[in-house]
């Protein structure tokens, strides 16, 4: 049972041959100390994805006007709000791996208690369903301990994989051209500019370098399964 609501569960359910006793509480404790910077941090990244939703807009609208063609303005921002908030599993997870069921539980519920508090402060609520619906994808369904392993193990794949298909999508189906080239950078720039985020770096910009590197990629991507896609996930 994760960390939050374990309290006030036992609060109404104890009887006397389930009463909280002295270990739980101190076990709980030391996993609410153990778990709360990691709170801070995810409220932290949160906040960056949101103070970052203006530059994506500037940006969108920047492709739109060196192309002169439309995307789905919409679908493409959902989109990339699910990748980084998967994104931000994955490399917590690599952080901390949690070594059992109720690890995981209480890792997830402080995760999505950090997205909850942010986007209410924000009054942006209505983002929670299609986020967490998004997860799913990436798991083959629910993410519990035992579809953990392979979502760890699967998540380049899939992200090499998931990539090009939202510039497919969110450019109308128009596959390779300027258009759908502007998309993936402005997907790949994105990830890893959270990563920077993510490990507190001082400097989110990206280097001439990493820039570089990125439009490398995209210049050798004859299709989502390319070497250098997969190398590119795989440095995140």
């Amino acid at each position: 049972m994760g960390i939050f609501n374990w309290l006030s569960s036992n609060k109404t359910q104890s009887t006397n041959k389930d009463k909280i006793t002295a270990k739980q509480v101190l076990d709980f404790s030391k996993t609410y100390e153990e778990l709360k910077p990691y709170f801070a941090l995810f409220v932290h990244f949160f906040k960056s994805i949101l103070d970052s939703e203006n530059e994506i807009e500037q940006a969108v609208k920047e492709i739109q006007s060196k192309t002169q063609q439309n995307l789905k303005e919409d679908q493409l921002f959902k989109e990339l709000w699910i990748l980084r908030y998967v994104c931000l599993h994955i490399w917590f997870f690599d952080l901390k791996p949690p070594k059992n069921k109720t690890e995981l539980s209480d890792e997830l519920l402080v995760i999505n208690s950090a997205l909850k508090s942010v986007l209410k402060e924000k009054n942006k609520l209505d983002y929670l369903p299609w986020l967490k619906n998004g997860l799913p994808e990436f798991a083959d369904g629910e993410l519990n301990f035992n579809s953990l392993k392979n979502f760890r193990k699967n998540f380049s794949d899939k992200l090499t994989d998931k990539i090009p298909h939202i510039a497919f999508d969110c450019t109308e189906g128009r596959l390779g051209g300027e258009l759908h080239d502007f998309v993936i950078e402005l997907v790949m720039t994105t990830i890893q500019e959270d990563q920077k985020v993510f490990s507190m770096s001082d400097n989110k910009t990206l280097t001439e370098e990493e820039t570089k590197n990125i439009k490398n990629v995209i210049a050798e991507m004859s299709d989502a399964r390319h070497k250098a896609a997969e190398d590119f996930i795989n440095s995140l």
